[in-house]
């Protein structure tokens, strides 16, 4: 039998050999689960979890981008960084950049041209900014 423990302090027991209903897990979502095992780091990119008694957690699977780290007491721990999401609502996007209403109301004109890019700068500028007037024109008529 394994023992978990959630983030309010329960303790919650799951037997392998149980399949009635009668080993109902708990109510709700816990936030935060506590399983005790062994993990194997190779020094590279590859980390592997193996519980000390396996049995299956009514855990849902996850792939996320975080921080894992090792404390000086030997714990360790997982803090999933948030995908981050636009701010802005694209209005058009460009050859060389975007044009977008941004979070706080503005309209933000962004325009990205390299140097080795074989083109007159000044003149492509002009040309992305002269399409974005256009496309905002068209934009505010449809509001």
């Amino acid at each position: 039998m394994e023992k978990i423990k959630n983030q309010k302090g329960n303790h919650h027991c799951f037997n392998s050999h149980n399949t009635n209903d009668e080993n109902r897990y708990f109510f709700g979502e816990p936030d935060h689960w506590q399983i005790e095992g062994v993990a194997h780091y190779d020094g590279t990119d590859k980390f592997l979890f193996t519980p000390s008694e396996p049995v299956a957690l009514p855990l849902t699977r996850f792939r996320a981008m975080g921080l894992a780290q090792q404390h000086f007491d030997g714990t360790f721990d997982f803090i999933r960084r948030p995908r981050l999401r636009a701010q802005s609502q694209l209005i058009r996007k460009l050859a060389h950049g975007r044009l977008s209403k941004t979070k706080d109301g503005a309209i933000q004109l962004t325009l990205k041209v390299f140097e080795d890019e074989g083109v007159n700068i000044s003149q492509t500028i002009g040309e992305e900014a002269s399409i974005a007037q256009t496309a905002l024109v068209e934009w505010q008529l449809k509001r």
